[in-house]
């Protein structure tokens, strides 16, 4: 759209602009509005608490007429609004390789220094010869809540929301769209991780673990496996978040820092020593009587996070890259899932892709009446834009043209009424790497079902057990899945076979 460019050809010529102000300037005018805690960590509380997706318009080139003339009467009133004020703008780069590198701008009203604060420790410093590609207009202070992309300009106004993943998610959006139009990668929201252990394969076996938020995929990711790695075995955090993938199954950084929920972190030693760092900067995370209260999901504090800075976290070596992903995991807390399971063919794999099955948690959603609702969201990802069966078809054709990756289902919530301890998810996780677990083909789930993990009873755990009918049960989500996939992804529609 035009006049989205415009927008910001109109900010730079009529609005005073503080360009790529020093990380010290960032820091000192942020500090007025930090909330006083012990540590004396910068932490930032906001208004708004989550991503606003109902209120996100995600390709402004898509609407219809009426909404057209809503968005044009807005930016109307956006350009009479800036004209004389002050933004801060931040450049940085997504990604780090020459695989895939892209730099970003955001424009940050000078009323919120902290958001531009952290868009600069979150992502990579660009270099001189980095191409311009993705812009972003940051303005909390709006009246009105409304985000909206464009991905034929690549450039996103997020209006009325001071929380920070909103500002993040733009860049990342983008640069995932970009990367599958224009050079044809996939993006995928999902974190990587190397296990070095005995039983895999010498390089390290490279993990890409989808799930969405609240699923467990920080605790994975971050946990180190204590008393459960041998002396010469090892893990190498790598991204917590978003990477593009290519078609040899290398997947590409994004971010140089992380971007974790922080209400798990009591139970992950060194993501908790990181959020003490200096460094680190946290958001919506409870103070009480100046004490940091992790714990405490109260409110906006459900949706509490941190930038943690890579040198703080052991395990997070000073590579960014995956070299190449051998092990796919796809997080769920549907509670007629078993607690984990190998898919039995790319198909499939690509289906469950698409399904993006779990339930609605408080990271997804500020209604508690939504919490524990069934949902899916096709690729685990709510930032896809444009037609998502392309993302499918980009995912079938990077586990075709490596047929050795092992993708399976992890259930991190609950067997009927019993829940799957944090303890059992990562034991699975680790005997999956070394190539230990157990698996038994089950013709009612068509996938193969691990059925013995060193170390745990997974008998108490047999969904056979815990839910009546289990069988039948199966057989009717199987049918419900493939007519779902077989209507909504119809170019792609041959994979509804294979559930």
């Amino acid at each position: 759209m035009d006049e989205i460019r415009g927008l910001v050809d109109h900010l730079e010529s009529r609005s005073r602009i503080i360009r790529n102000p020093s990380y010290s300037w960032l820091k000192a005018h942020a500090s007025k509005y930090a909330i006083k805690n012990d540590f004396g960590i910068p932490l930032f509380h906001s208004r708004v608490c989550a991503r606003m997706p109902d209120a996100t318009i995600d390709d402004v080139n898509k609407v219809s007429g009426d909404v057209k003339a809503h968005i044009l009467a807005e930016i109307n009133e956006l350009k009479k609004y800036i004209m004389g004020k002050t933004f801060i703008a931040v450049d940085r780069a997504v990604g780090i390789s020459r695989g895939f590198r892209v730099k970003v701008r955001a424009y940050v009203s000078s009323r919120y220094p902290h958001l531009a604060l952290m868009f600069a420790v979150n992502y990579f410093q660009p270099s001189d010869d980095d191409d311009y590609e993705i812009v972003t207009i940051d303005i909390p202070e709006w009246p009105r809540k409304l985000v909206l992309v464009d991905p034929v300009e690549r450039a996103t106004v997020i209006l009325g929301s001071d929380y920070y993943g909103e500002l993040k998610m733009s860049a990342l959006r983008m640069a995932m769209n970009y990367a599958r139009d224009y050079m044809g990668l996939l993006g995928v929201h999902a974190a990587t991780k190397v296990y070095y252990v005995h039983g895999g394969r010498p390089e390290g076996e490279g993990f890409l673990i989808f799930g969405l938020s609240g699923t467990g995929k920080s605790t994975i990711t971050f946990h180190l496996h204590e008393g459960d790695l041998r002396d010469d075995e090892r893990v190498a955090i790598r991204q917590d978040d978003i990477n593009i993938v290519n078609r040899r199954a290398h997947a590409y950084a994004t971010e140089e820092n992380f971007y974790p929920k922080t209400d798990s972190a009591p139970s992950i030693p060194n993501l908790m020593k990181a959020l003490h760092h200096q460094d680190t900067i946290l958001e919506n995370v409870a103070v009480k009587n100046g004490v940091l209260d992790f714990r405490d999901t109260s409110g906006c504090h459900s949706n509490a996070r941190a930038i943690a800075i890579r040198h703080a976290i052991e395990g997070a070596d000073l590579e960014y890259d995956t070299e190449r992903v051998t092990k796919i995991i796809f997080l769920t807390r549907r509670h007629d899932m078993p607690v984990a399971a190998r898919v039995s063919s790319i198909e499939q794999a690509t289906a469950y892709f698409m399904l993006g099955e779990s339930i609605k948690t408080s990271a997804g959603t500020m209604d508690p009446r939504e919490v524990g609702k069934p949902v899916r969201v096709p690729g685990f990802d709510p930032f896809i834009i444009g037609p998502k069966w392309l993302n499918g078809l980009r995912f079938y054709e990077i586990l075709y043209n490596n047929p050795d990756i092992q993708v399976y289902v992890l259930n991190t919530g609950y067997i009927g009424n019993t829940k799957i301890t944090p303890q059992y998810t990562l034991k699975t996780v680790l005997a999956i790497a070394r190539g230990d677990a157990v698996e038994d083909f089950d013709e009612n789930l068509n996938m193969y079902r691990i059925v013995s993990v060193p170390g745990l009873d997974l008998g108490k755990l047999d969904p056979y057990k815990h839910i009546p009918g289990y069988a039948e049960h199966i057989k009717r989500i199987r049918d419900e899945r493939a007519n779902y996939l077989a209507s909504k992804f119809k170019p792609i529609s041959f994979i509804s076979y294979s559930i």
